[in-house]
């Protein structure tokens, strides 16, 4: 399974804003501090403020902290969010112009559904907070 890169960029926004609770931190400190293109965490954060995971303050003391409780952020339901993608995983295809060849004779494709099955399974039983030194 691969994750997007926006998907990598909203957790990377989470758990920092997650260990600076007290503050609100600017997009371009993000940016800076994590090396990574302006525009495209733009794009992010105002999804994840969209979606009433993040708040944000336009102005001169603005910035972006969580809405809620890093115990109430799913880690499962971030990755639904922020994946855009809905193709099968693995180079697997079972319709569509790009048909595999072995069609029914192989069970690969069936095995790579049920991995990420298990693994967004794992993910909805963690919060961001189990993602960050704050657990535990």
């Amino acid at each position: 399974m691969r994750l997007s890169l926006r998907t990598d960029y909203a957790f990377r926004v989470l758990i920092h804003l997650a260990c600076n609770p007290d503050s609100r931190v600017t997009v371009r400190n993000i940016t800076e501090l994590h090396g990574i293109s302006h525009n495209h965490l733009v794009k992010v954060v105002q999804h994840l403020c969209h979606a009433g995971i993040v708040q944000g303050t336009r102005g001169r003391t603005g910035g972006i902290r969580l809405a809620v409780s890093a115990r109430n952020i799913n880690v499962g339901h971030i990755m639904r969010l922020m994946e855009t993608e809905k193709e099968s995983p693995g180079a697997c295809h079972s319709s569509g112009n790009n048909q595999c060849i072995l069609g029914n004779a192989c069970q690969f494709r069936h095995l790579i559904v049920q991995a990420v099955d298990a693994f967004m399974a794992f993910s909805d039983g963690m919060s961001l907070l189990d993602l960050t030194s704050g657990s535990g």
